[in-house]
């Protein structure tokens, strides 16, 4: 019975993360497989599976994660934090469950075919929305992003993990299976220029400068390589307008300067500016505010400091989360949680920096958690744990080489 269960158990986290971004579509899919998966571990785990995990980096997060329960716990805050709570340890509790899993390719394809998956289903939608629509400009991304899978953040996510993924199953030599790693890669590149996702661009742009730190012969890949990338860059701004606008602004706002420009229509330089003003209250410092608590001091914030009754609205319609992870915990639990998660980060950096792709991927974590509250969506926290699992679990031999390539 145990060679039977431990056959199935890759395949059906692989088959968990492909159907994690059709979670609207298949909202009880992703809980189902999940469950399977708790049901099936103690069945296929051993002892020489738990010692995969690296023993400082776990050891830390575990506390951090220990710290962010009795936090809640001590002051009473469990049921109204649960909702975020639960999701930090998923992304934890992925890391255990992926143990028993040998290697790393089950993780990649689970991503890569995920990605590809949200990406012709975006484009089916984006093509039955243009045929209804009466009129249709292709410069505007407001219909794309309409007929987006999930939201553009966690879709632009997708595809850098995917890029990644794609990029660490190449092999060194020849092989055939190289072109479609390398299709797919152009796909995703291609995929998040066409969505106009600021932070993907921005953070692929930061791997792809980051690979050649881990290259011999870097002259002519750096200039090949950001040549081209930079070049479809420029093409994007030349002809994407929305773009343009949300970088150089429209001829309303052009006699002012750029950084005036940006506060003025940026809505994270207002969520910051209330989170700040959330930080000064009592406790905050040592006890935190509690995840829902602080949500609730965010929208008091909007509603008495936003002048403008169209913005103001807008803002409370919305009930705009802190979009910052680190501050979200600070301003959540406190200063001892905000400390547990970036020393987590920082031995994660420490222990794998010669490495290409978890420094990658931490680059990845850390650029996005500054502008998004990842635990505060069920997507985000399957993603984080995808992270995890490739920094928390030590490869097998066999694939330490290639692993270690950059």
């Amino acid at each position: 019975m145990r060679i039977l269960f431990a056959s199935i158990y890759p395949y059906v986290f692989l088959l968990l993360f492909i159907t994690i971004p059709f979670d609207n579509y298949l909202r009880a899919l992703p809980n189902i497989l999940l469950a399977i998966l708790a049901i099936l571990f103690p069945f296929v785990i051993k002892k020489e599976h738990i010692m995969r995990l690296k023993k400082l980096p776990t050891l830390l997060l575990g506390i951090f994660a220990a710290y962010l329960v009795l936090n809640v716990v001590a002051l009473g805050r469990m049921e109204a934090d649960w909702v975020v709570l639960k999701k930090v340890l998923l992304a934890l509790g992925l890391v255990l469950l992926y143990v028993p899993i040998d290697g790393f390719k089950k993780i990649y394809k689970a991503i890569i075919f995920s990605s590809l998956a949200a990406i012709v289903f975006s484009l089916i939608k984006l093509v039955m929305v243009v045929n209804q629509s009466e009129s249709f400009n292709f410069l505007d991304s407001a219909i794309i992003i309409e007929a987006l899978l999930i939201d553009r953040l966690y879709l632009g996510l997708l595809c850098v993990l995917s890029i990644l993924a794609s990029y660490q199953s190449m092999s060194n030599t020849y092989h055939p299976d190289n072109r479609y790693y390398v299709a797919n890669i152009i796909l995703n590149v291609l995929f998040v220029l066409l969505i106009v996702s600021r932070i993907s661009i921005i953070v692929l742009i930061v791997i792809f400068i980051l690979s050649f730190f881990y290259r011999k012969k870097r002259l002519p890949q750096l200039f090949f390589a950001t040549g081209g990338f930079l070049l479809a860059i420029i093409l994007t701004f030349i002809l994407n307008n929305d773009l343009r606008k949300q970088v150089f602004y429209s001829s309303a706002q052009e006699n002012k300067g750029l950084i005036e420009n940006t506060l003025a229509v940026e809505p994270r330089a207002v969520i910051w500016d209330c989170a700040h003003q959330v930080s000064k209250m009592e406790g905050t410092l040592w006890k935190g505010q509690g995840f829902t608590q602080t949500n609730l001091e965010m929208v008091k914030c909007y509603e008495t400091t936003v002048a403008d009754e169209r913005k103001k609205a807008w803002f409370l319609s919305q009930k705009y989360n802190t979009h910052n992870q680190f501050i979200d915990f600070y301003l959540a639990c406190g200063i001892g949680a905000l400390l547990l998660f970036v020393g987590s980060i920082i031995i994660l950096f420490v222990r794998n920096r010669k490495a290409y792709l978890p420094t990658a991927l931490l680059a990845t974590l850390v650029s996005f958690a500054l502008v998004e509250n990842l635990f505060h969506r069920q997507i985000g926290a399957y993603y984080v744990g995808a992270i995890l699992i490739v920094l928390l679990i030590t490869e097998v031999k066999k694939e330490n080489e290639a692993t270690n390539r950059p």
